[in-house]
C-alpha cells in the first residue's frame, strides 16, 4: 500500500499570531545580553519591520519593554519585574496564610476566606469551606467591589489615607440588595467604625442570609496586605458573634506576625 504524501505549503500552515510574535520578542529580550534595536529584533526573529514596530510600540506602551531614549535600543520593562514580584508575593501570602485559614475554619466552624486588593476590587485568593456549612457563593478568584463585603471594607479602611481617598473617589457603590451601603457618606462613617474596632462586618450586604467578618493582615511596615475573614449563615454567625470576632482577629494577627508585624 502506498503511503500518502502530504505536501505542506504556506497556505495550510498555521499563521503566527501577533500575540505569538509579541511573546517571542519578550523571550528574545529576556535572553539577550545587551539591548537590541528594532532592526536587530525584526531580523533575528524574522518579523516584518512594520509588524515589529507595532509590537514594540504596544509593549512599550504597557511598560513591558523600555526603549533607551539615546540609543533607541530595547530591553525588558519594569512592569514585567513588578508582575513577577506580585506573583511571588501572592504565592508567599497563600503559603503562609493557609495553615491559619484551616485553623480559622476549625475554630469557628465557618468558611474562612483570604482576600487581597486587586485592580481596585476585593479578590478572593483562598477559601476553606466549613464541613458543616452549605457551599458558599464566594469562590476563589471571585472579585467584588470594596464597599459591601467585610474583607473589602477592611481593605479600604486600613489603607493609607491618600490611597483610601483615591479608591473611594473611583467607587461606584453598586447595590446588591436593600442592605448594601449606597451612600458615600455612610460608607465613610462605616470605615471610621471599622478602623476603631479593628474588624468589619458584612450584614447581608452582598448575599441575603449570609453574614461575614474580616480583620486586616499587616506587614512589617504596618501596612495592610490582605484581609482574613469568615462567612456563614446569618443566624448561626449572630449567635456566636463576639467569639467569632475574637477568633478572626486572633488568626489575622498570627498571619501578620509571620510577615514581621509587631504590636506597638
Amino acid at each position: 500500500m502506498k503511503k500518502e504524501v502530504v505536501i505542506i505549503t504556506t497556505t495550510n500552515q498555521k499563521r503566527e499570531s501577533t500575540l505569538d510574535r509579541a511573546i517571542k520578542v519578550l523571550d528574545y529580550l529576556a535572553e539577550a545580553q545587551d539591548k537590541k534595536t528594532m532592526t536587530e529584533i525584526a531580523k533575528d526573529l524574522k518579523i516584518p519591520n512594520g509588524t515589529s514596530y507595532n509590537i514594540l510600540q504596544t509593549l512599550e506602551k504597557y511598560s513591558l519593554i523600555e526603549r533607551d531614549q539615546v540609543t533607541k535600543r530595547y530591553s525588558l520593562g519594569f512592569k514585567l519585574f513588578q508582575l513577577g514580584n506580585n506573583v511571588k508575593f501572592i504565592r508567599n501570602l497563600r503559603n503562609i496564610a493557609m495553615p491559619y485559614l484551616r485553623e480559622l475554619t476549625r475554630e469557628s466552624g465557618e468558611t474562612a476566606q483570604l482576600g487581597i486588593l486587586f485592580s481596585e476590587q476585593l479578590y478572593f485568593l483562598e477559601i476553606i469551606e466549613s464541613p458543616q456549612s452549605k457551599k458558599t457563593r464566594g469562590t476563589v478568584g471571585l472579585s467584588l467591589p470594596l464597599h459591601a463585603p467585610a474583607a473589602g471594607k477592611v481593605l479600604l479602611a486600613f489603607q493609607k489615607a491618600d490611597l483610601r481617598n483615591e479608591l473611594l473617589a473611583k467607587l461606584e457603590l453598586p447595590s446588591f440588595n436593600l442592605n448594601t451601603i449606597s451612600s458615600l457618606d455612610r460608607l465613610k462613617t462605616e470605615l471610621d467604625e471599622v478602623r476603631k474596632k479593628g474588624y468589619a462586618v458584612d450584614r447581608e450586604e452582598v448575599f441575603l442570609g449570609t453574614t461575614c467578618l474580616a480583620a486586616p493582615i499587616y506587614n512589617a511596615e504596618k501596612e495592610i496586605i490582605a484581609a482574613l475573614g469568615i462567612t456563614g449563615d446569618t443566624r448561626r454567625v449572630k449567635a456566636k458573634l463576639d467569639n467569632l470576632i475574637n477568633i478572626v482577629q486572633h488568626e489575622a494577627l498570627n498571619v501578620s506576625f509571620k510577615f514581621g508585624y509587631q504590636l506597638n
